[in-house]
């Protein structure tokens, strides 16, 4: 059975947040926008264009817009009542990394069985997974996405990221070294609830903290974190109610400590998943590389956020060997 981690909460024992999607602001967001043909890139990263309260004179203009949606999102924290808030949370999925290069190769049900538990074979290595060349161009085209708005689109005000590899190679090619905003810098901070399902797969298994520093001597990582990954094991997948519930811990841990309106997350497919799961969100399946901005009203709970059941490992059984791969 699997215990939901007590990692990162902070003093959160007393309070949690209730979340909602506010509808009607970008177009991920809306029922009629279809995942598999929607892009990003090519959309303004979804904002709709439409008239704010907080409007005067005549503005409009695709980089304008996102400057009157700015004020509007910060007119409306203002006016919020006490224990309310909104934020805008860009959520990026990393680029293709060799995991997924390797789950490709060998087939869904044998990578969960098998190959997922290996370091690596055939000449990959997938534990901690690397970006590939073609998950590098993915996080280009989402700095020359974010380089093209600037400084009109709101610069995030903080960085957070997975502590995986992959992950933070790509917060790293999407930001560092643009030409932010002053006092906007790119300051990108692991969090350990930030990563994708944990245990039996090995691109899932993070580095020590000594390792990640050495490799990213820029990052910072957030207090408390452990030298050692204190969440995975090799024999049990963690349930996708039990990560519903770690990422809304994190989100818990964010709103109540920071004081940021603009916030970028870059994480994995099933923790953004779990995040838009968290705050009311439609599903919206990302490609590698993809980003969802979401709009998002938080309301302070009395009490620590309840814990769902313990639930069995999620995923199948080990194979005992590689399963044989049928011609197509």
């Amino acid at each position: 059975m699997y215990h939901v981690p007590e990692i990162s909460s902070r003093g959160l024992q007393d309070f949690h947040f209730k979340y909602t999607t506010v509808g009607g602001y970008f177009l991920q967001s809306e029922k009629d926008t279809d995942p598999d043909r929607f892009d990003f890139r090519k959309e303004n990263f979804g904002l709709i264009d439409r008239e704010y309260e907080t409007d005067s004179g005549n503005e409009g203009g695709k980089k304008g817009h996102w400057r009157r949606f700015e004020r509007y999102v910060r007119h409306v924290n203002e006016k919020s009542e006490l224990g309310v808030q909104f934020k805008v949370l860009f959520l990026g999925r990393h680029g293709q990394g060799w995991h997924n290069v390797a789950e490709a190769k060998y087939g869904t049900a044998a990578w969960n069985c098998y190959w997922s538990m290996l370091d690596g074979a055939d000449g990959i290595t997938w534990s901690d997974a690397h970006l590939t060349e073609i998950g590098h161009a993915q996080a280009q085209d989402v700095r020359q996405l974010w380089q093209s708005l600037l400084p009109d689109i709101p610069a995030p005000e903080s960085y957070y990221v997975s502590p995986l590899t992959r992950a933070i190679e790509t917060a790293d090619i999407s930001f560092k070294g643009l030409e932010l905003p002053n006092g906007k810098p790119y300051k990108p901070i692991i969090k350990e609830l930030l990563r994708e399902a944990i245990g039996v797969h090995t691109c899932d298994r993070r580095r020590s903290a000594s390792e990640i520093q050495h490799a990213f001597p820029h990052v910072s990582l957030e207090s408390g974190f452990s030298e050692e990954d204190p969440l995975w094991t090799s024999n049990f997948r963690e349930p996708r109610k039990a990560r519903k519930h770690r990422l809304a811990k994190l989100l818990d841990d964010v709103f109540a400590h920071d004081d940021g309106v603009f916030l970028s997350f870059t994480s994995h497919s099933g923790a953004i998943r779990s995040i838009l799961d968290a705050i009311g969100h439609r599903e919206f399946g990302l490609e590698t590389g993809g980003v969802i901005p979401v709009f998002v009203k938080a309301e302070v709970v009395k009490g620590a956020r309840p814990a769902p059941p313990d639930e069995p490992s999620e995923g199948p059984p080990a194979c005992p060997s590689p399963p044989v791969m049928m011609p197509n």
